[in-house]
């Protein structure tokens, strides 16, 4: 996803979320629900950051 910040453009990658049905079911609020177990996965950081024009690395 292409984004824009201050004038300064830059790439977005969204972390991807999987649901796994859990077989349980649980009570809110009155009203019955299946559970999940979420797990998401850890995104990749760049080795090189710029802060404030001041390129550096991690």
């Amino acid at each position: 996803m292409q984004l824009t910040y201050r004038g300064q453009s830059y790439e977005a990658t969204t972390a991807s979320v999987d649901a796994l049905a859990t077989g349980e079911t649980a009570t809110f609020l009155g009203r019955p629900y299946a559970r999940k177990q979420f797990t998401v996965t850890q995104r990749q950081q760049p080795a090189e950051l710029t802060y404030r024009g001041v390129r550096y690395t991690r």
